[in-house]
């Protein structure tokens, strides 16, 4: 809902004012996501999804628009090929990044719990390589349910790290984008005004002379 209503005003509002705010909804978001504890239900994430979700929606469309109007039209396929590439290497860089908070967050939640602290290592590797089941299958009946409680709550921990992170994140670029993305580094909107005012006149000038001069 919210792309189609910034790609309507993206030609009317300047791109800053979408992006911004924009970024603020998705920091909004990630902020209502946090807050998860070992006995959190997935409902626990919707609101958070949904105000993240609108506010990626007014981001989306005036990027793009952003990466190419600030080169001459001749490069603009430079320049969306340039904007495309970082977008990969930022997702990239961002789950290898995020992956080492989200480990390190759990770790250091199983770490405080006296049942599983000497081998919190091991447990964060089989949870990370999807073998939550293979773990709890091996461990004697008693102990399985004080264990898999463990990981809840530690899963729940890293992914709380993760969130806030990501939030600085967003608004640290929300503030970028109110502060750095100016409408006088738009190549059309840096030529509007002088085409409209001494070139227009002077081409105006020649049109008129020309006629005169070949007669």
């Amino acid at each position: 809902m919210t792309a189609i209503i910034a790609g309507r005003f993206s030609e009317r509002v300047p791109a800053r004012w979408l992006i911004g705010p924009g970024l603020m909804l998705v920091g909004i978001g990630l902020i209502l996501m946090g807050g998860l504890s070992g006995d959190s239900t997935w409902t626990h994430l919707i609101p958070g999804f949904i105000v993240a979700g609108l506010g990626a929606g007014l981001v989306n469309p005036p990027l793009a628009s952003t990466a190419i109007g600030v080169v001459p039209p001749e490069k603009a396929g430079m320049a969306s090929g340039a904007n495309a590439t970082f977008r990969q290497v930022g997702i990239a860089a961002g789950i290898a990044a995020l992956g080492s908070i989200f480990t390190a967050g759990m770790e250091r939640n199983l770490a405080q719990a006296h049942l599983t602290a000497a081998s919190a290592p091991r447990i964060v590797t089989m949870v990370r390589q999807g073998q939550a089941g293979r773990l709890l299958a091996s461990l004697p009946p008693a102990s399985r349910g004080q264990v898999a409680a463990a990981i809840r709550s530690g899963f729940a921990a890293g992914l709380n790290d993760v969130v806030l992170v990501t939030a600085v994140l967003a608004f640290a670029g929300a503030l970028c984008a109110l502060l750095l993305i100016r409408p006088r580094d738009f190549v059309r909107a840096g030529r509007s005004e002088p085409e409209n005012v001494s070139q227009v006149a002077g081409k105006t000038g020649a049109d008129a002379a020309s006629p005169a001069g070949s007669a």
